[in-house]
């Protein structure tokens, strides 16, 4: 009777193991770091999770969220630095987007908290295009200036392009029928020909270059065309 109760308590716990075993996998990483600043730093966490990246700290102005698609690349300088580059300019390097270096206070930069950031950072494959949620498809992008750039998002609906940003005078809404052309050099660079004037370039067509900080799935330029070209 013991050995019956015995084996089904541990078939129980098997079972709820099991269970868990998911939520144990999905549990963040998190390292003590300090944050190396062109003099000196901060110290404080850094926590990779499953959706995000996040740095807490006392000084707020340092703290970030960092959701995937916001990272350009990671690397690791030997064992114990961890360097995270994202699309956040940076106004003193003329726009150059910014890293943030860590070094691991407690611990390594491991294989596999390294690969579990690797595998998430940068971009998607391509997948058709989703359908228009109430009548738009959106785009995280970064608009490329001379020098540096703003973040915004574009929304692509049946009769417009708008640009979207904090910077109110870089926003834009763009009838088709005031666009010239469309261009998409690689997947994460898109560019779109105004006829907006340029004064100071002799009237040449104005241009304005996008980089995608996720991937333009070849439904949405091909429905772009389709309207340009009417």
């Amino acid at each position: 009777m013991k050995r019956s109760c015995l084996s089904t308590s541990v078939a129980a716990l098997a079972l709820l193991l099991a269970a868990l075993a998911p939520g144990l996998a999905a549990q963040p990483y998190s390292f003590r770091v300090k944050h190396n600043h062109t003099f000196g730093g901060c110290q404080g966490t850094l926590l990779i999770s499953d959706t995000d990246v996040r740095y807490t700290t006392d000084f707020r102005s340092d703290a970030r969220i960092w959701a995937y698609r916001m990272i350009k690349r990671v690397e690791r300088k030997g064992l114990r630095k961890l360097i995270i580059r994202t699309y956040e300019d940076q106004p003193l390097q003329l726009g150059r987007d910014k890293p943030f270096e860590f070094h691991f206070l407690d611990s390594q930069v491991t294989d596999e908290a390294f690969n579990f950031l690797v595998v998430r950072v940068g971009r998607p494959p391509e997948s058709p295009a989703p359908a228009l949620s109430r009548g738009r498809y959106e785009l995280a992008v970064k608009h490329t200036h001379t020098f540096g750039g703003c973040a915004g998002t574009l929304k692509i609906t049946e009769t417009h392009i708008e640009y979207v940003t904090p910077h109110k005078k870089d926003t834009r809404l763009w009838k088709y029928i005031d666009i010239k052309y469309v261009q998409q050099s690689s997947a994460y660079q898109f560019s779109i020909a105004t006829y907006e004037d340029q004064t100071m370039q002799f009237g040449r067509d104005k241009v304005f270059n996008f980089q995608l900080k996720e991937a333009m799935p070849p439904a949405v330029l091909d429905f772009i065309r389709s309207r340009v070209t009417r």
